[in-house]
């Protein structure tokens, strides 16, 4: 049987827009200018405190919680107002299910919000598991993650696969030994994920369902 885990925003979901106007609402609130959603969007990934360090441009503590706070307060309510699935996805997740493939999100996004998110764009149903930034105590690209995901699927793991948008997946998949497929499309710093030799590297989520491993 075949695994496949999935990263969140910027493979499954085009979430830029709902992220860069929670950021902007925090940089505004601290009497920051706000970013463009292309600057706002390198810093995807790593989890939500990384973000917004990373948008502040700072290692001020207090200021990068107090961001981190007003990050939360917006976006908590605002998960999926302009966020999408990518081109593809609803088709290749239903014809991986019909073939009887067990399917993840590992994520470093909360838990909680990754499930709500997937609840209110209708595509919970399609997963066997999902685990957030919080499910376990470290985040990608650190393995433990997609070993916990494993872990948590009733079948041999000998066949699976992580696809994600950026180094963080490539890397907690090789630490983890399984297949690594790299997404071109996300947010993810592309040239620096390719450094890490994914075992695949495609253009379009249809391309998922012609992965052989």
């Amino acid at each position: 049987m075949d695994i496949y885990l999935f990263d969140l925003d910027g493979t499954i979901l085009n979430s830029g827009k709902d992220i860069a106007v929670a950021a902007n609402y925090a940089l505004e609130k601290l009497g920051k200018n706000p970013l463009p959603e292309s600057e706002i969007i390198k810093h995807v990934g790593y989890g939500g405190r990384k973000l917004i360090e990373g948008v502040l441009n700072t290692s001020d503590e207090e200021l990068i919680n107090e961001g981190v706070k007003l990050f939360r307060e917006y976006y908590f309510s605002n998960l999926t107002t302009y966020s999408e699935p990518y081109p593809f996805v609803i088709d290749v997740l239903k014809n991986l299910k019909e073939k009887g493939k067990y399917l993840g999100v590992v994520t470093n996004k909360y838990e909680d919000l990754s499930v709500q998110i997937l609840k209110e764009l209708d595509l919970l149903d399609f997963f066997d598991v999902v685990v957030g930034g919080d499910t376990t105590p470290e985040k990608k690209p650190h393995p433990l993650p997609i070993i916990h995901a494993l872990e948590r699927i009733p079948v041999n793991s000998e066949k699976a696969i992580i696809v994600g948008d950026s180094e963080a997946d490539i890397l907690a998949g090789k630490q983890a030994g399984i297949k690594t497929c790299l997404v071109t499309y996300g947010f993810g710093k592309t040239e620096i994920a390719k450094n890490f030799n994914p075992d695949f590297i495609i253009e379009s989520f249809k391309e998922v369902e012609d992965l052989k491993f």
